[in-house]
């Protein structure tokens, strides 16, 4: 990673709903499982597009030594969601709060969301602009 922040998204083709336990091909907004690295902290985030529920997962912590990177991220999408995986996008961002950079490289992506940023620190991509929650818990 040579910027301090990097977004991997990987775009899934089908929308989901965790508490009804459904899913279903995708037909306008896609469920996504992407990772969140920054200089301090990292995570992972699954997003299911029917009812805009949200996981995330702090999977290093501030102080921590990285274990894994946007390499292993990559790896572990294609690995897992093979199946379902339709796009995966690797963006290394210098400001996350620039607005203009950010729109600038999910463009170069061909992605029309947004980066939506938590308190935390935490940010994920947003495809449709709509209010994403953590609505239920995996087993």
């Amino acid at each position: 990673m040579t910027s301090p922040f990097v977004l991997v998204v990987g775009v899934l083709n089908t929308q989901s709903s965790y508490l009804r336990d459904t899913e279903e091909e995708r037909a306008d907004v896609p469920d996504t499982v992407q990772f969140w690295f920054t200089p301090d902290s990292d995570w992972r985030v699954r997003t299911y597009a029917m009812d805009h529920d949200i996981h995330v997962y702090e999977i290093r912590e501030r102080g921590v030594k990285r274990a894994v990177g946007a390499h292993e991220a990559v790896e572990s999408i294609q690995r897992h969601y093979e199946e379902v995986l339709d796009e995966l996008h690797v963006i290394e961002l210098d400001d996350p709060l620039d607005a203009g950079e950010v729109q600038k490289k999910l463009s170069s992506h061909g992605l029309s969301g947004t980066l939506q940023i938590g308190r935390s620190g935490v940010a994920f991509y947003n495809p449709d602009g709509g209010r994403y929650h953590t609505q239920s818990t995996p087993d």
